[in-house]
């Protein structure tokens, strides 16, 4: 199956973005996990938003067991996951991710870096 390919601005509308993603999901995943996966995307392309100043791109792929999202962004930058600081208002994003996620990572690119994620299909398959 093709990847489904999103471009986000940096003042996107995120509502919209759900939106779209929540109808190719619903057709990918059990429903109870595709609130999850939403969560996932909306923390991976906040973070491009809030630390790069750009927009990106948001891929979406179906594997056998799980559905790999990947963000795209212009920063060199390695996502660093914070531990938990009451003093810190925010820097939670990636705990959350690692936590509904299967696995999660970065890794360079040309242009920046890509941020990935895998999220189970199923119950049965995470």
């Amino acid at each position: 199956m093709d990847p489904l390919r999103l471009s986000f601005a940096h003042r996107t509308d995120y509502a919209a973005l759900r939106q779209y993603a929540r109808q190719i999901l619903g057709q990918w995943q059990t429903p109870e996990l595709v609130d999850d996966t939403l969560l996932v995307i909306t923390e991976l392309v906040e973070n491009v938003v809030q630390h790069t100043g750009n927009g990106g791109e948001l891929v979406l792929l179906r594997r056998d067991d799980a559905v790999r999202i990947e963000v795209t962004d212009t920063s060199f930058e390695l996502p660093r996951v914070y531990g938990p600081d009451p003093r810190r208002i925010g820097g939670r994003g990636l705990l959350l991710v690692a936590a509904l996620t299967r696995a999660w990572g970065a890794r360079p690119s040309d242009h920046g870096k890509i941020v990935w994620a895998d999220v189970p299909l199923s119950e049965q398959t995470g």
